[in-house]
């Protein structure tokens, strides 16, 4: 099994957040995006994983080799950001074989399902797109099936959606070669969309070649992290999915309400805390409500009412207030 991990993108969505910390990341119940993604990936036990890094490719690396230092993953640096295509393309050019079974994922994207279990539908197609149902299909790219339950078609934010199936970032291919191949080819011709090269154009020329077959993966629970509230979202469901729910009280004078992420380094006191907050490490916090939130590392908050809110690293914030986007390493104080 090859695996292919794409993590060069800047995060956009999530600044400030992202001017300091690389989206991969960013934390959803105590645990980095990325940590999700490679422990789903190490019950695969691939044999060559190839990450391609561009921003802040040091601090993805360091903590990659630090924590999962048993897959032994490699790199790649994508220097031009000429889409999600040209980030495959580099990483193939890496990989020691050309026909064997990959899979590749976008490290934003958290996924909640039994990966191996559903690989076993593979054996049948020659490549398979992973997709879930969703309410608002002209928000996505989506896939169009035959009654059979093939892909026969793919459109990205239409007007008049045929399915709601959409496409969520994660493939599966059967020969790394072919897709070497139609990547290089569209590189030749110079063949883009909205001036990138993608891979949703190797899904439609799989499409188009009749030969080849395109089957589904769909998927239950899936939160794209790219923006700050489905960032809340995963945090939610990823708490509740390991929540004892049990009330507790802290230092004697602070309710936890559960389901929460309160590591032993964070310092409480006269605080009311969840449901759903997630708080780091050397975090210090008096005299706060806070619900449905995340903390980041070593922040500090006193005399404030947080809902909603996602507070950076060394962030320190002082006052009384309500929901906040606050930034890494910055500080407001109201009075």
């Amino acid at each position: 099994m090859k695996v292919i991990i794409p993590v060069a993108g800047l995060g956009s969505r999530l600044k400030p957040h992202t001017f300091t910390t690389p989206k991969p990341l960013m934390k959803v119940a105590g645990k980095p995006i990325i940590d999700y993604v490679l422990t789903d990936i190490k019950k695969l036990k691939p044999d060559e994983i190839i990450i391609v890094v561009g921003y802040y490719k040091e601090k993805i690396k360091q903590y990659v080799d630090k924590n999962f230092s048993q897959l032994n993953c490699k790199y790649v640096e994508q220097e031009i950001m000429d889409g999600d295509g040209g980030a495959i393309r580099l990483a193939l050019k890496k990989l020691k074989s050309d026909d064997e079974l990959y899979i590749i994922f976008g490290a934003d994207t958290l996924i909640d399902f039994d990966l191996k279990k559903e690989l076993k539908k593979t054996e049948q197609f020659d490549a398979m797109i992973f997709g879930k149902r969703v309410k608002n299909p002209s928000n996505y790219g989506i896939m169009n099936l035959s009654k059979s339950g093939e892909v026969i078609g793919v459109e990205e934010k239409p007007k008049s959606p045929k399915s709601n199936l959409a496409i969520i970032g994660a493939y599966y291919f059967k020969s790394a070669k072919k897709v070497k191949e139609l990547l290089d080819d569209f590189y030749r011709k110079d063949i883009k969309v909205k001036n990138e090269f993608k891979l949703v154009q190797v899904v439609e020329s799989y499409i188009r070649d009749n030969s080849l077959n395109i089957g589904t993966i769909e998927v239950k629970d899936w939160f794209d992290c790219g923006r700050i509230e489905v960032l809340l979202e995963a945090n939610r469901y990823f708490l509740e999915k390991n929540s004892k729910n049990k009330e507790k009280i802290r230092n004697g004078n602070s309710i936890i309400i559960p389901p929460c992420y309160i590591p032993k380094s964070a310092k409480i006191d006269r605080c009311i805390i969840g449901p759903y907050v997630s708080i780091g490490k050397n975090t210090e916090l008096h005299n706060i409500i806070v619900k449905n939130s995340i903390l980041g590392d070593d922040s500090k908050v006193e005399n404030f009412v947080l809902e909603d809110s996602l507070v950076g690293k060394e962030a320190s914030l002082y006052g009384d207030g309500t929901a906040l986007n606050l930034g890494d390493k910055s500080e407001i104080r109201l009075k």
